[in-house]
């Protein structure tokens, strides 16, 4: 079926619940071009509560995903190799969640998500079909937390004289990934792993420190001076990441209300930055003409300490 609402081109089938026989709607589809799919929470007066089996699977078009709390079953590569997939906002109210929703989804790397009930099974759902790096936005009404969760790799080697083959896990992705059950996140052994992630390399170590500086849910005293210093070390390195992400993007798609867009987050580190760090992030904003950038930085900058010479009468 097709929605009948507005300027809504959902394909959708309507069910039958084996619980209780209320019926809802799962999408199937959608018909025409989208970058910026937001599924309503309900159609043609009917909730909708599931995507179904391929219902966006290949599309070259879908760079973002809005999910209703009305949710409850992602089906089988719902969004399977959408390649410029790049990020997704749901809640919490997924019961099943069936394999491959986001697998060979390259391009995603960000997933927020609205903890109404306390279930946090659907971030290890989205865990274990990708084996990619994610960043995770946890929110909930009291407070916001940030986890980057590193990448990692399956290594198989054949041992022909013993007839065997064996395995290895490449990176820290996996250990990260066990910091998570169904109705919590750890968050002190989640910081625990930090130097194994800085063995993974600078850039994804460098996430994991900014989120968790900026958004310290739990975050304990010590770890916090490890995170700063690390940040405040590597700061030339991750403000030209930033600006190049920025350049990337365009300066005006810099200003939405993403808390973790490229400008978002290079303005909540000024506080972190050392002036080697910012002098250098200056130069390159007015290197590559983001005068909004410069504007932000430069009206940010400490300014030098004024001398005051005394004078004897």
């Amino acid at each position: 079926m097709r929605s009948g609402e507005g300027n809504m081109p959902f394909l959708y089938v309507i069910n039958v619940s084996k619980k209780d026989s209320h019926k809802f709607a799962e999408i199937t589809g959608f018909e025409g071009s989208v970058r910026e799919l937001v599924v309503p929470d309900r159609i043609d007066g009917y909730v909708v509560e599931a995507i179904g089996n391929h219902a966006f699977s290949g599309r070259d078009d879908i760079e973002s995903v809005v999910l209703p709390n009305t949710i409850k079953t992602l089906y089988g590569f719902a969004f399977h190799n959408c390649r410029k997939l790049r990020k997704i906002s749901l809640f919490d109210s997924i019961d099943d969640y069936y394999d491959g929703v986001c697998r060979q989804c390259d391009s995603l790397s960000d997933i927020e998500i609205r903890i109404e009930r306390n279930w946090y099974e659907v971030i290890r759902n989205f865990l274990a079909d990708n084996d990619k790096t994610l960043r995770f936005l946890i929110k909930r009404d009291e407070y916001t937390s940030c986890l980057v969760f590193p990448e990692y790799v399956y290594d198989f080697s054949e041992n022909t004289m013993a007839r065997t083959i064996q395995f290895s896990i490449g990176g820290s992705g996996m250990i990260y990934r066990e910091c998570v059950d169904r109705k919590n996140v750890n968050y002190r052994e989640y910081d625990k792993l930090f130097e194994k992630a800085v063995i993974d390399g600078n850039a994804v170590s460098e996430d994991i420190a900014i989120g968790r500086v900026l958004f310290p849910y739990e975050l304990a005293e010590g770890y916090k001076e490890k995170y700063e210093s690390f940040i405040k070390k590597n700061g030339k390195s991750i403000v030209e990441r930033l600006i190049k992400n920025i350049e990337s993007s365009g300066e005006n798609a810099a200003l939405d209300a993403d808390e973790v867009s490229p400008m978002n987050l290079i303005k909540k580190l000024i506080a972190f930055l050392d002036d080697e760090a910012m002098d250098h992030a200056i130069k390159l904003a007015s290197e590559k003409g983001l005068t909004l950038l410069s504007a932000v930085l430069i009206g940010s900058k400490k300014p030098p300490v004024a001398s005051v010479s005394r004078f004897e009468f």
